[in-house]
């Protein structure tokens, strides 16, 4: 847990750096410019290892927010259990493990949900949650699937939400946390 942590807070220092060594190299180049003289190798090279630092730092984190997202950790322990499922308490909080509809989520979403209709689904999983979380988000469909996973800080609900197409079939789903 500890690496993790310094790990994240390495992250503000080094992009401050990288930021720094592009701004310096950067005015120690404009100012050769603006003087008329040749630039020094070192502003170019700090130049250089600012603004490559930078530019890799945005594209390493442009790919990552366009590649799918993996399930939570324990997503694929057990296989669909309708029963299961619409049992109202396997969502609640299990000391020391996570819930039952956590257990299954790797099977709903890939064998349950793609094709199906709202009332398929209703009928399936049971009825939508009525509630106001991630109204906005225009989801169709919202289940509870226990505490957050995945965490260091798990104060969170997980979500399953689900959007459907304008013909009422089943679109898309997100994990979200609340």
């Amino acid at each position: 847990m500890l690496p993790f942590f310094v790990y994240i807070l390495s992250l503000p220092v080094t992009l401050l750096a990288l930021f720094a060594l592009a701004i310096w190299g950067g005015v120690g180049l404009w100012r050769s410019w603006a003087h008329q003289r040749p630039p020094s190798r070192s502003h170019r090279a700090y130049a250089l290892i600012g603004f490559v630092g930078l530019a890799s730092f945005a594209l390493a984190t442009g790919v990552l927010r366009t590649l799918p997202r993996s399930l939570p950790t324990g997503s694929n322990l057990q296989s669909f259990d309708r029963t299961m499922w619409r049992d109202p308490h396997s969502a609640e909080h299990v000391e020391g493990d996570i819930t039952p509809r956590q257990k299954m989520l790797a099977d709903v979403v890939k064998n349950v949900l793609p094709g199906r209709t709202r009332a398929e689904l209703e009928n399936i999983l049971g009825p939508s949650r009525n509630t106001a979380y991630f109204k906005s988000s225009g989801r169709d469909l919202i289940y509870t699937l226990g505490p957050q996973r995945d965490s260091y800080f798990a104060i969170d609900s997980e979500w399953l939400l689900i959007w459907l197409d304008k013909d009422g079939r089943f679109s898309r789903y997100e994990i979200a946390n609340d």
